[in-house]
């Protein structure tokens, strides 16, 4: 927990392809901190969903196009500042954290100042490093796999829906969902015909959403001499067929850098007050072996929660030697299956 004096910067109104954030110093870390915050605003979401159209990042791959915005946004805009907070605190590294869309705009912007943190920042490639809670699919596997090194991603049980959350992954949810026999399924309980339109409306949102932010991020932007209204709508009409395309034609993106899994529920007071037997460990997954599907099922939406990976990644500490508790994640121990 940081100092309300410690905190150098802090923007708590998003705007289009800008989430809101904060720029603080750690000093028992030794670490100038930008954290960026996840989705909470209609901006947020319509920087979540603008997926059309993938962004090329340093010509190794491609990258989801609202979250590359939004980490060329700080780079663009921020990078003096924290540049003035290393230059003030010799020796510091720099930490940037978000959760979920946050994650996801803290990776990439990684990948951006890491190969130029010297020119950039003046400070080795080294101390530069991303950690993402519950991050979204939102680069290519080859991207996803050169940050490794630097780069850190957290999922929280086999489920949480958003490291799962990616336009093929949708396709293949809206396949299954057709091919199921969902009259057959529904059998014994004759209760759940509102489902069943439920569903129907999910696959006709699906092809539709993505268009609607799409075109909400054309028009938010206001219009400049370089860039007048009227271009902007001509560029509007001109990618209307291109919407349309099946979401078959994405390149399939992936969660970056290093994937770890924190299995278990967190502990929780029973009904006599007592800590239950539950507890969290962490896993070091394979990208190609997990988050790939989207499952539906009732914890979906809360193992996505910032309460649920805080509680969650307090046991995981808990458990582990003090010497290690101050390191930014705890390294594969012998209760620590590789390759999950």
């Amino acid at each position: 927990m940081l100092k309300e004096s410690n905190v150098v910067k802090f923007v708590d109104k998003a705007s289009v392809m800008r989430p809101a954030y904060y720029i603080g110093l750690d000093h028992r870390a030794q670490t100038v901190i930008l954290g960026i915050r996840g989705t909470q605003s209609i901006h947020d979401l319509i920087t979540d969903l603008a997926s059309h159209g993938e962004e090329e990042i340093f010509n190794e791959g491609n990258a989801h196009f609202g979250t590359a915005q939004a980490a060329r946004w700080f780079f663009h805009n921020e990078v003096q500042t924290l540049r003035k907070c290393l230059q003030e605190n010799m020796g510091y590294g720099l930490r940037i954290v978000g959760h979920s869309l946050g994650g996801a705009t803290a990776s990439l912007l990684a990948m951006m100042l890491h190969k130029r943190s010297v020119e950039l920042l003046g400070i080795p490639p080294e101390q530069v490093a991303a950690v993402g809670i519950a991050t979204p699919p939102c680069v290519s596997k080859s991207l996803a796999v050169e940050c490794a090194g630097y780069v850190t991603t957290l999922a929280l049980q086999q489920y949480d829906v958003i490291p799962r959350m990616s336009a093929a992954a949708l396709e293949r949810l809206r396949d299954e969902i057709l091919l199921l026999d969902w009259m057959n399924a529904f059998k014994e309980e004759e209760n759940r015909t509102g489902l069943l339109d439920m569903v129907a409306s999910t696959l006709q949102a699906i092809s539709s959403v993505q268009e609607a932010a799409r075109r909400y991020a054309i028009y938010a932007k206001l219009p400049t001499p370089q860039n007048p209204k009227n271009q902007i709508m001509e560029k509007d009409e001109s990618s209307k067929s291109e919407a349309t395309k099946t979401v078959k034609e994405h390149e399939e993106l992936y969660s970056p850098g290093i994937l770890y899994h924190l299995c278990g529920r967190a502990s929780m007071k029973d009904q006599h007050g007592d800590s239950a037997a539950q507890g969290c460990s962490l896993w070091l997954v394979n990208r190609d072996a997990r988050f790939s599907r989207i499952v539906l099922t009732g914890s979906m939406l809360s193992d996505h929660k910032c309460d649920s990976h805080y509680y969650a990644l307090r046991d995981v500490l808990k458990s582990l030697p003090r010497s290690e508790r101050r390191s930014p994640l705890p390294s594969v121990r012998d209760n620590t299956l590789n390759d999950k």
